[in-house]
């Protein structure tokens, strides 16, 4: 996971990296154990799923002040996004829409 730092226009402190949700796409179906093996869970609950677009990654972007944002897909860029200038990331974070804070189990 690349990180980053910049500042906005108006001289807010932004930090961007990249999401790749490779462990989430595991249980992107409720199917059970697989044949032979006995259910471990006491509860069958619906598991979380991912949207088919976020399922190539997306880059977080998170503000100072706790603004955060999401950048679907990771723009394509010859050395990796993380190459990208101050001003690419600028219009990059414009572009990304607003997204609340993650949910945790422990916090």
């Amino acid at each position: 996971m690349a990180c980053r730092e910049f500042r906005d226009e108006r001289g807010r402190q932004w930090t961007v990296w990249d999401v790749h949700p490779t462990l989430a796409n595991r249980r992107q179906r409720n199917a059970g154990p697989p044949p032979g093996v006995q259910e471990r869970r006491r509860y069958l609950e619906r598991r979380i799923t991912i949207r088919s677009s976020m399922s190539s990654g997306w880059l977080a972007f998170e503000a100072d002040d706790g603004e955060r944002r999401r950048l679907v897909p990771i723009p394509d860029m010859p050395l990796g996004w993380f190459k990208a200038s101050d001003d690419q990331l600028r219009a990059w974070c414009a572009l990304a829409k607003p997204t609340t804070r993650a949910r945790r189990l422990i916090e």
